[in-house]
């Protein structure tokens, strides 16, 4: 069922570059959505490198359209 604009649940992103650590043979970046309802939901992704692994992070994000266009602080 799709729900109207006026519907919507505002949802806080939080990342961290600090959050990116290393696991067996990787990095793995997280980010952690909050919604107004108190659901939240980690998204994460691997690499061979933390710079990897948060650079995938930022792309995800981007491609879920939950980061804006805008330049994002700290990204290459």
């Amino acid at each position: 069922m799709a729900q109207s604009r006026e519907a919507v649940t505002q949802v806080e992103l939080y990342l961290n570059t600090n959050w990116t650590g290393s696991y067996a043979n990787g990095y793995i970046a997280e980010a952690i959505a909050w919604s107004e309802n108190g659901n939240h939901a980690t998204i994460s992704t691997s690499g061979s490198t933390a710079e990897e692994a948060q650079t995938k992070l930022i792309g995800a994000l981007g491609e879920l359209t939950l980061l804006p266009k805008t330049t994002i602080k700290g990204a290459r």
